[in-house]
This record gives C-alpha cells, sequence and structure tokens, in this order.
C-alpha cells in the first residue's frame, strides 16, 4: 500500500469505530479532501532515540492531543517494571500518524492505536455531552478515552476579504475556550443562541463525508498543538 492510499484512509479507519450522528446524505468531500482537513492536526507520538515511531509493548501506537497528556503518560509509564529512560515524544499531523499507523498494521496485525485527550477539556467535554442528552456514565467513559471537537451549532461562518477576493471558514477546535469565545460573540444580539457542542472524530469525519454542501468544505479544525516551526534552509555551499 502506497502512501497516498495511507492518507486516504483516515477517514475509513476513523468512520469504522463510530456510529452515525449527523445522518446520510450526497459525499461532500473525497476521502483525499477528508485527509486535509487534519493536515493541520498536530499531535504528539513517542518516538525512539533516533526519532522513529515507536509503537509501546502492551499498548500499541499513541497520538496524544496535549503536551499535559503526554506528560501524564510518561509519568505512569516510567512506573511500569522495565520502563526506563527518557519517554520522548515528537509531533506529526493526525493524518500522518494514521499513514504510520496502517503501515505498522501490516507488519503486525494485532497492533492497535489509541487517542490520548487532553485532560484539560475533559470536563468541558463531560458537560456538554449531558447537555446533548448522554448518560453521566457513557459521557465520562468517553471523554476520557478519546478527544472531542467543539463546534458552535449553528455552526459559525466568518467570511474574510482579501485583495479583492472573499473567503469563508467554518470553525471548530480542540479546545473549548477558543470556542467558547466565539460562541459568546455570536450570540450578542443574536434573535436565535448559539450553542457549543462536542463532537468524536469519527462524528467529525462522518460530517465531512456524508454532508454535502459549503460547511463542509469550508470546515476548519483548529490544531491542539501548535504546528513545529520550519527548519531554517541550510545556506547552498
Amino acid at each position: 500500500m502506497g502512501p497516498d492510499m495511507f492518507f486516504r484512509s483516515i477517514a475509513a479507519s476513523l468512520v469504522l469505530t463510530g456510529t452515525s450522528f449527523f445522518g446520510s446524505g450526497a459525499f461532500a468531500l473525497e476521502p483525499a479532501a477528508v485527509d486535509a482537513k487534519f493536515n493541520d492536526v498536530t499531535v504528539l507520538t513517542p518516538v525512539s532515540k533516533t526519532g522513529e515511531l515507536m509503537p509501546l509493548e502492551k499498548v500499541g501506537m499513541l497520538a496524544f492531543f496535549s503536551p499535559l497528556a503526554a506528560e501524564l503518560f510518561a509519568g505512569e509509564w516510567r512506573k511500569r517494571p522495565g520502563n526506563t529512560g527518557e519517554f520522548r515524544v515528537a509531533p506529526l499531523s493526525l493524518t500522518q500518524f494514521e499513514a504510520a499507523f496502517l503501515a505498522e498494521k501490516e507488519k503486525d496485525s494485532d497492533l492497535t492505536k489509541a487517542y490520548v485527550p487532553d485532560p484539560a477539556q475533559i470536563p468541558a467535554v463531560v458537560g456538554l455531552q449531558l447537555q446533548q442528552g448522554v448518560k453521566s456514565q457513557e459521557a465520562r467513559t468517553m471523554a476520557q478515552s478519546q478527544p472531542y471537537v467543539f463546534c458552535p451549532d449553528p455552526l459559525v461562518r466568518i467570511t474574510q476579504t482579501e485583495a479583492g477576493k472573499s473567503s469563508t471558514v467554518v470553525p471548530c477546535a480542540f479546545t473549548f475556550t477558543s470556542m467558547a469565545l466565539l460562541v459568546n460573540r455570536s450570540n450578542q444580539g443574536a434573535k436565535s443562541p448559539t450553542v457549543l457542542k462536542a463532537y468524536s472524530l469519527s462524528e467529525m469525519v462522518q460530517f465531512l463525508t456524508e454532508q454535502s454542501g459549503d460547511d463542509a468544505r469550508n470546515l476548519v479544525i483548529a490544531s491542539p498543538i501548535a504546528a513545529p516551526a520550519p527548519a531554517p534552509s541550510k545556506p547552498a555551499k
């Protein structure tokens, strides 16, 4: 399986893990376009001393959605017998993580993966899930086991004009605070209130693949972790 197929597989691998929330409809985006939505979502994953991606024994491949999530896991990891030395992580896009996982899965069919959410977002996810009708225990379990994306409902469309050209962005994010501020601004003087909701990655992928219209095409998911700065170019000799 080539690299292009890896990158096109994130939609399928995520959708298969979830249940339909948004309903069915015409395909809005091709799989490659869905993948592109996650190219700018940066996560952290364990690596070896040489920087190679490293599945952990009895754990599999991990994607941390915040430095805090990685730090807390590293603390527990060091307590296990035989785990010594530095726990290293490196940033990469969620799409690249999926591609790497599928590549390793071809070598080891038993390999598993896990997304480790930012602990700081869990209380907000639980609260919003309760408002969305999820039972308390289920909301807590799900919030602790996977990351969620915060989106306004109805979606907020931000149109910008630059050099005579206008573009529209539909923002969502992995961090509660930024979206809560956006919702508060949207509600100033609004006739009908906008609320904030929390969606799993599977639900986000299903929205992108099943809903037709500009909202899916214009949706932008802010990264939970700042992307690494590009390496400075070396002067030509």
